[in-house]
């Protein structure tokens, strides 16, 4: 099967989102539990009401000075990853961008674009997805190959033979 895919920004902007959200599930942690949320936001507003409990009054310019503070924090800490965002995005000279061709068979992928070229055995794919328009083939952690399904002629012939493609490995 041979396909002719050409690759735009907005399919990196599409991967990337995709990809960002999938990682962080993969990577969970035992503060990400719903338990332990609920203890330690118990655990916060039990403080928070301890302390304002006390206070006979509440001296509302610092409140509005410290507010500031933690605003301007977290606003940088927005540009601050959109700047990281925008760092991993590939070049206009790199090899994303611009045609690709695709062949598949049963030895597995050969691909083909501009400067380079490569072939990998079906061995070597981590799974297969479809999901957000686009069929993914993992060839690791992070690294797929990505096919739009708008830009494919029938994306449900193509899953169908990789998958069985793969199922054979």
């Amino acid at each position: 099967m041979d396909i002719l895919i050409k690759l735009e920004i907005e399919d990196w902007n599409q991967y990337q989102s995709y990809i960002e959200k999938e990682l962080s599930k993969s990577v969970k942690s035992w503060t990400d539990s719903f338990r332990f949320n609920l203890v330690l936001w118990g655990v916060t507003g039990f403080i928070l009401m301890s302390i304002f409990r006390n206070l006979s009054e509440i001296h509302w310019p610092t409140v509005g000075v410290v507010s500031v503070f933690y605003i301007l924090i977290f606003i940088l800490f927005i540009i601050k990853l959109a700047k990281l965002k925008k760092a991993f995005a590939p070049s206009e000279t790199g090899v994303f961008f611009g045609e690709h061709q695709f062949v598949f068979d049963e030895e597995g992928i050969k691909s083909k674009g501009h400067g380079y070229e490569g072939k990998h055995s079906w061995s070597v794919v981590q799974r297969i997805e479809r999901t957000n328009g686009m069929i993914l083939i993992f060839l690791d952690t992070a690294y797929a190959y990505i096919f739009p399904v708008s830009k494919l002629d029938n994306p449900d012939k193509l899953y169908n033979y990789i998958n069985e493609q793969y199922k054979k490995i």
